[in-house]
C-alpha cells in the first residue's frame, strides 16, 4: 500500500509523518537542513522531532544549521514527552472463587 507525499504528490511506500504532513525523504532532504535523510540516515531528524516543537513540515523547514549543530553536540536536550501511554493490568486476569484453586496445566497423552 503506497501513500502520497504532501509536498511532491508522488506515491511512495515509505513516508515520514511530520506533524500533520506525510513527507518523502527526497523532499525532506531538498527543503530542510537534513540533507542526510536522502541517503537514509535519519538519526538527527528523529532527534530534532523529539527536541523541537514540530507540528507540520513548515516548522521543520524553519530549523537552522546552527540549531542542528547544537542538537548534535547535545546542547539542545530532547523533551521527555511520553508519546505512548500503556495501561497496566495490576490484577490477575483469572478470577478464582473462594474455596477454589488453580491447577497447574498438565499435558495428557491421549491414546485412542
Amino acid at each position: 500500500m503506497s501513500m502520497k507525499c504532501d509536498v511532491c504528490n508522488k506515491e511512495l511506500n515509505f513516508l515520514y509523518f511530520i506533524g500533520k504532513n506525510n513527507v518523502c525523504n527526497k523532499c525532506v532532504g531538498k527543503y530542510t537542513v537534513f540533507k542526510e535523510v536522502k541517503l537514509s540516515e535519519d538519526e538527527v531528524l528523529r532527534k530534532a522531532m523529539r527536541s523541537f516543537d514540530i507540528k507540520c513540515f513548515d516548522d521543520l523547514k524553519k530549523i537552522t544549521h546552527s540549531e542542528v549543530e547544537k542538537l548534535k553536540q547535545g546542547k539542545i536536550k530532547q523533551k521527555n514527552i511520553q508519546t505512548y501511554k500503556y495501561k497496566k493490568n495490576k490484577d490477575s486476569a483469572v478470577k478464582v472463587d473462594e474455596g477454589d484453586y488453580l491447577d497447574p496445566q498438565i499435558e495428557y497423552d491421549l491414546d485412542p
